[in-house]
């Protein structure tokens, strides 16, 4: 049985990959922005996703850009409006969408950011499946998201990343957080009728200690040092 996702969580997560691209002057791509979806490519249609949201959007905001564009269209001053708005508030009003977090709860540092992006560049060096495309913040049906994501035919990896400095406590939650994504993952394949295999890394930026090393072994998660 294919699995059901709601509207609202479909228009939320569009509206934050639609919102993040705006605020990096980046033209959102269809094709990627499917990928952050748990349906077939083709029961999504972004167009109508987006039109519901702008519906919303333009009830509570009526003088807010119009999101529509990011999809395609869009001017040069449309798009510089669009990176110059306050989406937070808008994201929090419209949507009940807060702020993006890491997992610990604070903003999220430009480290983070940078080696979750990277992650996603780089699945030949974390053995991602062949012909898979990485993205970042892959939504999974429990409301976690991963903070890259290589979904191929018959595989998938899930990655999470912790930057230099980051404490054994938070190295230990991110592992925690894979096993449950990766549990996730399967049940949400088995809805399909599919065993694919799931794979968990995280990638960190320091050696971790020998705890760290012993406890993603013991949970099946791979640790890769950048």
């Amino acid at each position: 049985m294919p699995l059901q996702v709601s509207e609202i969580d479909l228009q939320r997560t569009l509206f934050r990959f639609l919102t993040k691209s705006a605020r990096k002057g980046e033209l959102a791509d269809p094709a990627a922005a499917e990928q952050r979806f748990p349906a077939d490519a083709g029961a999504v249609d972004l167009f109508e996703i987006a039109n519901g949201m702008q519906a919303r959007l333009s009830e509570i905001y009526p003088g807010a850009p119009d999101l529509r564009g990011l999809l395609g269209g869009a001017s040069a001053d449309d798009l510089a409006a669009m990176q110059s708005y306050d989406w937070v508030t808008v994201g929090i009003y419209a949507f009940g969408l807060p702020p993006t977090k890491t997992r610990s709860g604070t903003a999220e540092s430009s480290a983070h950011r940078a080696l979750k992006e990277w992650a996603a560049s780089n699945g030949a060096v974390l053995g991602a499946p062949a012909g898979s495309v990485g993205v970042t913040e892959r939504w999974f049906p429990s409301g976690d998201e991963s903070d890259a994501a290589f979904i191929g035919e018959s595989e998938s990896l899930i990655v999470e990343v912790r930057p230099a400095g980051a404490e054994p406590h938070e190295l230990q939650q991110a592992l925690f957080t894979l096993v449950k994504m990766r549990a996730v993952r399967h049940a949400e394949l088995s809805l399909d009728g599919r065993d694919d295999d799931v794979r968990v890394t995280l990638v960190v930026e320091q050696e971790p200690g020998a705890a760290t090393r012993e406890l993603a072994e013991n949970l099946g998660v791979a640790v890769y040092v950048r």
